[in-house]
């Protein structure tokens, strides 16, 4: 027996069995530490290139904050090199413009490049801005735990103390845990506001006086002295220890102290919302875990100091109740790939025992599953991996093509054991025989991942990666394992004398069938195959497809499964937070007395004067589209009427409304000029069929005085519009002074006007800037007054304003929506300039299926790629690529008989299937090659190799379409809490139908393939051997004219 180059592995595996039986055991053992070691994460570790500038500017109009915040520092981040794309919003209280680059860049780097170009221009940005935020995100942003804290007949919003002490505090000292993130109470602060009156009275300079208030909570090192040898630092203390001090605080040389024309309070100022679950006042908090530390283990921990929290004696009646916890996420991913796994391997095991009849050989195939997996494991411990949903996503995907190799290979050994071949010369032969043939099926299914490797990089391309490179690993540990390890085992569990077994009886009446089936197709009737029933299956199919409108939705239900429902209520005019909490009272008393009718597990709600929402949080697996549907229909007819209200289903985006949903965004120079357009726009989106919920993002803005101050008459007194805004700032937005240090803390100290002092025109009137020479005059002299509107919040992208609808849609398909809004929106007139777009979001999900056709296209050509190279021909490789459009048949009918979605994830599916769907095709032509290399004529090697390598083929289309059975017979089958099933249910569906098709039609085209290249070379070899006799003659008569 010679040793080939290619069978280097096999033979070494032969001939070494301890050293084969000790890599064995390292890998196990290895691979099961790694196991255990693995961080269990949510999501791999991913650092976005997005970075954030983010400005707290309190008070401020909107259009203001876009005009001299925003814009500038738009035009400065555009000239950054990599940038995709410039987001903002400015609003009353901050404002933000994120910018998105190219993935790859290095986040640090372009976080110093912004931070050069923001002081560039921090010059020119308004004076008061105190504090400029850089932000990034990566996946260790998302919040492990999200969860809302509750008092039984207690409002916990003026409670920080408490909360900081009892809970904060606690929860932050636990190893793995970043940050802990409350809201809706306020931390305690010294509050001075100042009263009208008493300024107006005692003729107070409110510039001088915060001047004062100012310098005297200053600390300042000042120097060293040295005395005797010693040297000492000299510091200036503040003589501000006490709230009562700051009361006694002189203002002016008068004697005029603060508490005479202020009113200074020590507490959590009032909020301007409130939070409730299950009808009792409620805080939210949410916790980020620390890099490095495995999520599971810092949200059980967390887990048990909340429990322990819960009975704290001094937090009696205080309960905390979480409804995202990425453990649960985690966990129950975890749960669903072992029941996945186990429940596919022991069908694939089942698979291989009615196929093989024999026990011993059923676990030589099955030892490729475990193995493989744990080789898998040290992979990802080496590489700094983690086990996340996408990995685990691969893994599961994976289970059912594990043994495709080793039964191969073990088949191919088993029939030469039929042969009367020895143990050793079987596994030998039996391997090299089809040696090629696997490690060309591994590749093919491995290379369709690489045009998402050389794709332009996205989130998505990002996060496919990662699928692909653990389904990758694991084939490439398969294919190792079917070339050592299952020839060793089966030499070694194979007894003399016992290796011709006889087929089961249904295997040889099946394989008597198939070949009759045959040769009707491939050997008597070959052209009516080819070109009259497969074109009339392929012309239904294609028929179907247009008639029930079979294609991408660019929503589908790709998106992770939603377990709640909010409810909007929107304002017809202002409110304040007591008409708001009011307003939403009826509403929560109507659904308290559905709940159990609902399934509702919690309600919970907020509300504040913009406007109110419940979400509703549902049983475990009772929400489902149709369960949705009906609920949200329900409550359409029976939330209680109120004049003034209007109930929404979902978020500003639609969001958590259990629809699909859809945003249009308008576009243009001048946000005031959108306002119309938008109006036409929701007109017209309001008379398709099915949407619902409309709602742009510039409704429910706020009522403003806008303040313009007369230049002529300002400057004869000296005063600038700075000037102006200014003291308009201290008295009206308030300033936060140096913090106030009380005992072992500081405390910030804020100053503003009385909050019922700013509710009056006339004080803003009477408001008093200083002059040139230091006289006090009224605002009202120098300023006019003038009622106006300004939106709630402004967006940006890309440099131009946008206002975006949103809505949801009630159809099957949210393509359907889209087809028919796009001629309606098509019909406005838009000036130069101005134009609409359907949502980021919707983009986005169009751009990525998109690139998937893209990758499909460079997925089928490398595949061929591939091939060529195995079979060393340009022929074979197409007739195996028709094995790809026999699969689509099974796609289509399978996902229309169930009702599936095709969404991304089936698209996903296709990719995958692409890859697994040729090897049937691989393992059969080069079978029938091998034989033919033999010496058999065509047909004989035909039928001989088809029937010799159909158990083999059924038996890899069996243990992967069962592997993957647990994720495709439920539409509750999920990773991390992301619907599947579509792209189980297209590879489970195309691969049948390709197998059988495989099986009957492909030996069909190879056999005319092979005739009509024969006769075509035949026939050019004629050709050349007349011109070349007519060349001879030619010659020779010449010759003998000449001579």
């Amino acid at each position: 027996m010679r040793r080939t180059d290619d069978m280097g592995l096999t033979f070494f595996s032969l001939r070494r069995p301890v050293t084969l039986a000790m890599v064995s055991v390292s890998v196990i053992l290895l691979g099961s530490v790694s196991l255990l070691k693995l961080p269990l994460e949510f999501l791999p570790q991913l650092e976005f290139p997005y970075i954030a500038v983010y400005i707290p500017y309190q008070n401020g109009l909107p259009t203001e904050n876009e005009r001299e915040i925003v814009r500038p520092i738009e035009e400065v981040l555009a000239t950054l090199g990599g940038v995709r794309e410039i987001r903002s919003y400015s609003d009353a209280g901050a404002v933000e413009v994120g910018v998105e680059f190219d993935w790859g860049r290095d986040v640090n780097l372009l976080r110093m490049e912004v931070k050069e170009r923001i002081d560039q221009i921090r010059g020119n940005l308004p004076a008061d801005i105190r504090q400029i935020l850089l932000l990034t995100f990566n996946s260790n942003d998302i919040p492990i735990i999200e969860g809302r804290v509750s008092a039984k007949g207690r409002d916990l919003s003026e409670s920080w103390d408490l909360l900081d002490q009892k809970i904060i505090a606690p929860l932050q000292r636990i190893p793995g845990v970043g940050r802990v993130n409350i809201d809706g109470v306020n931390p305690t602060q010294v509050s001075v506001y100042l009263l009208f009156d008493k300024i107006m009275e005692h003729n107070v300079d409110v510039g001088l006086l915060f001047a004062r208030l100012e310098a005297a909570n200053v600390e300042l090192t000042v120097g060293r002295v040295t005395d005797d040898g010693l040297r000492y630092d000299v510091r200036t203390v503040s003589g501000l220890d006490r709230v009562e001090d700051l009361k006694e605080l002189p203002i002016n040389d008068a004697g005029l102290r603060l508490k005479d024309v202020a009113e200074v309070l020590y507490g959590a100022p009032a909020l301007s919302y409130g939070r409730v679950l299950n009808q009792e006042p409620a805080i939210a908090f949410w916790i980020q875990k620390a890099s490095g530390y495995n999520t599971v283990q810092v949200c059980r921990a967390v887990n048990q100091e909340l429990e322990r929290i819960n009975h704290d004696p001094a937090l009696e009646g205080i309960s905390s109740f979480a409804f995202f916890n990425q453990a649960d996420q985690i966990t129950g991913s975890l749960r669903s790939l072992l029941q996945a796994g186990i429940l596919g391997s022991l069908m694939a095991v089942v698979i291989l025992y009615l196929f093989l009849r024999r026990l011993s050989m059923t676990l030589v195939v099955s030892v490729a599953i475990p193995i493989s997996i744990l080789g898998t494991a040290v992979y990802l411990f080496l590489t700094g991996g983690s086990l996340n949903v996408l990995s685990m996503m691969g893994l599961m995907l994976g289970v059912g093509m594990l043994v495709d190799n080793a039964v191969v290979v073990l088949e191919s050994i088993h029939r030469r054991q039929h042969l009367g071949a020895t143990p050793v010369a079987a596994a030998a032969r039996g391997t090299r025989e089809v040696g090629r043939a696997i490690v060309a099926s591994t590749l093919t299914t491995i290379i369709v991942f690489a045009p998402v490797f050389l794709s332009k990089a996205d989130q998505m391309t990002v996060w496919l990666s990662e699928v692909g490179v653990t389904i990758s690993v694991t084939l490439v540990f398969s294919l190792l394992v079917s070339l050592t390890i299952i020839p060793a085992l089966s030499v070694r569990m194979t007894r003399p004398g016992k290796g011709r077994i006889r087929d089961a009886r249904w295997l040889v009446w099946l394989r008597e069938r198939y070949l009759r089936v045959l040769r009707w197709t491939a050997l008597r009737h070959p052209l009516t195959t080819a070109f009259v029933i497969m074109p009339v299956v392929l012309g239904l199919t294609g028929a179907a497809i247009k008639i029930t409108n079979f294609k991408p939705d660019v929503e589908g239900e790709e998106g992770f499964r939603r377990n709640s429902l909010r409810v909007g209520l929107e304002y017809s005019d202002p409110v304040d937070k007591h008409v708001s909490r009011s307003c939403l009272q009826k509403a929560l008393e109507y659904l308290e007395g559905r709940r159990a009718e609902l399934a509702v597990k919690d309600i919970y709600a907020w509300y504040g004067a913009d406007g109110a929402a419940v979400i509703l949080f549902f049983e475990d697996g009772v929400a489902d589209e149709d369960f949705f549907r009906a609920t949200r229909e329900g409550l359409r007819a029976d939330l209680p009427e109120q004049a003034g209200v209007r109930y929404r289903f979902g978020g500003d985006e639609g969001q958590d409304s259990g629809a699909k949903t859809f945003s249009v965004t308008i576009s243009g120079e001048e946000t005031e000029f959108l306002e119309s357009f938008v109006a036409e726009a929701k007109r017209r989106l309001a008379t398709v069929d099915g949407v619902s919920d409309l709602r742009s993002d510039h409704e429910g803005g706020k009522s403003e005085i806008q303040v313009r101050v007369d230049g002529r008459q300002a400057g004869r007194f000296g005063i600038s519009a700075r000037d102006v805004s200014q003291i308009m700032t201290l008295t009206y937005r308030g300033v936060l002074l140096p913090r106030l240090r009380t005992g072992d803390k500081e405390i910030d100290m804020i100053v503003s006007l009385y909050p019922d002092d700013t509710e009056s025109l006339e004080n803003l009137a009477l408001l008093t800037v200083s002059s040139m020479n230091g006289q006090p005059v009224q605002l009202g002299q120098v300023a006019d007054f003038v009622f106006g509107h300004s939106p709630e919040r402004i967006f940006r992208r890309d440099q131009r304003s946008g206002i975006t609808i949103s809505g949801t849609y009630e159809g099957d398909k949210l393509n359907d929506a889209l087809d028919r809004i796009r001629p309606l929106l098509e019909g406005m007139e838009l000036p130069l300039g101005y134009d609409w777009n359907f949502g980021s979001e919707i983009e986005r999900s169009r751009q990525q299926q998109s690139q998937m056709g893209v990758n499909m296209l460079l997925a089928l050509a490398c595949v061929f790629f591939v091939m060529a190279g195995l079979f060393e021909s340009l022929i074979y490789p197409l007739v195996v690529m028709g094995t790809v459009p026999f699969a689509s048949l099974g796609v289509f009918w399978l996902m229309m008989a169930t009702g599936t979605p095709f969404n991304l994830m089936a698209m996903i599916g296709i990719v995958i299937l692409i890859g697994v769907v040729v090897n049937n095709g691989i393992v059969l032509i080069d079978h029938i090659n091998n034989r033919r290399r033999g010496g058999q004529e065509l047909d004989d090697a035909l039928v001989e190799a088809c029937a010799e390598r159909l158990r083999p083929i059924l038996m890899t289309a069996g243990t992967t379409i069962l592997g993957l059975l647990p994720l495709a017979v439920s539409d509750g089958a999920n990773v991390g809490g992301a619907a599947y099933y579509p792209m189980a249910r297209a590879i489970s569906g195309g691969l049948a139908s390709g197998t059988l098709l495989t099986l009957l039609v492909l030996p069909t085209y190879y056999r005319l393939t092979t005739l009509w290249v024969s006769q075509i070379a035949d026939g050019w070899s004629k050709w050349s051997q007349y011109r070349a006799d007519r060349a001879v003659s030619g010659s020779g008569g010449a010759w003998d004219d000449e001579y």
